[in-house]
């Protein structure tokens, strides 16, 4: 008997939660924008930052290469543009100062 062996993938989660709640499709470079800018569809940003716990939005933004203060700022234009929520990432963007 073999074990298998399941690896995390963040950015799959988080394009799982977009795809359920918009039928605009998204791939990795468009979720690599959404993670870095807080820009992009608003459906999309709510998913993401909405629907997307924090330890897979930081795996994921650590992923594409994003720091945790312009994760912060993504985030925070988003809740402004997009009207995305997440009690999570208030606190994370609060220690920013956003």
């Amino acid at each position: 008997m073999t074990a298998s062996t399941h690896v995390f993938d963040p950015a799959a989660t988080a394009l799982s939660a977009i795809e359920n709640a918009s039928r605009i499709a998204v791939d990795r470079d468009g979720l690599k924008t959404l993670i870095a800018t807080g820009e992009g569809h608003s459906s999309h940003l709510r998913a993401l930052y909405g629907d997307v716990d924090l330890h897979t939005l930081l795996r994921l933004a650590a992923a594409f290469g994003v720091d945790n203060p312009t994760l912060a700022r993504s985030y925070a234009a988003a809740r402004r543009t997009a009207g995305a929520a997440n009690a999570e990432l208030n606190e994370f963007a609060a220690q920013f100062h956003l």
